[in-house]
């Protein structure tokens, strides 16, 4: 039995398959394929002979409806026998499952931010948008965000946020240089805001520019805005296909709950 595992996000959509392992199958460029993704998926899933098929989407998702995907160029059509969840939401159940940990936030720092929260080893949505860090106000600012809000962690960093401010992509810059954005000490302060909320055992952090991220520099300046008392683990996952892998992992605890 394989299961397609689907990420789109703002710069690429990315494929793999899990049938026993995983398997990478291909990427492409979201602004090339978001016309007919959906169509792009059902090929995919016959191609590989997927029994059924999990998608991580960036976007806002509440009983399958898309209220917000800012970093889209559009909002695609959903197939009724997907099984879709927040593309942060896949990201942290496989960090869950792939590191052991029972409670984490997760978070992806790409072309935006997003931010998944596992509980006993299951995703945690609230009322359907738990755990959008990334669009949290963490001190007034007048940096317009993608969203149409301001001020937001977002708007100060990931993807599109360092390439306003720098003048380069993200890959392009030094990684002292954005340890020493404003920006990326505003991200710190909302992971700590986070962590003295929930107490998490875990945060960790993956997408293409989260992996790039050094561990000992984030923990340091994390813990700078935490009480003592406060000690989670700070990780990187570094897998540029977590998301994906996340979304078959889903769809497959899907099929195996209703077998039963």
């Amino acid at each position: 039995m394989g299961f397609l595992g689907v990420d789109i996000g703002g710069t690429n959509v990315d494929f793999v398959l899990l049938d026993g392992d995983f398997r990478y199958l291909s990427s492409f460029k979201t602004a090339e394929v978001i016309g007919y993704v959906d169509d792009l998926i059902d090929s995919m899933a016959k191609k590989y002979n997927a029994d059924r098929t999990g998608v991580g989407i960036a976007a806002w998702l509440k009983s399958r409806r898309i209220y917000r995907a800012p970093n889209l160029p559009v909002i695609p059509s959903l197939r009724e026998e997907w099984i879709v969840e927040n593309d942060a939401n896949c990201f942290a159940l496989y960090a869950s499952k792939k590191l052991g940990y029972t409670n984490l936030l997760g978070l992806t720092v790409g072309t935006g931010i997003g931010t998944g929260v596992v509980i006993d080893r299951k995703i945690y949505r609230g009322r359907g948008f738990a755990g959008e860090m990334g669009h949290a106000i963490i001190e007034k600012s007048e940096v317009d965000c993608v969203c149409g809000r301001k001020g937001h962690i977002e708007a100060n960093f990931g993807g599109w946020a360092i390439k306003r401010i720098t003048g380069k992509n993200a890959s392009e810059v030094d990684l002292n240089q954005i340890y020493s954005l404003e920006g990326f000490d505003v991200f710190c302060r909302g992971l700590a805001f986070a962590v003295m909320l929930m107490d998490f055992e875990a945060v960790v952090i993956g997408g293409r520019i989260g992996v790039r991220l050094q561990e000992q520099v984030l923990k340091k300046r994390v813990y700078s805005y935490l009480m003592p008392e406060f000690q989670p683990e700070i990780r990187i996952l570094d897998d540029e296909l977590a998301v994906a892998k996340g979304a078959a992992l889903l769809a497959k605890d899907v099929v195996e709950y209703a077998e039963g």
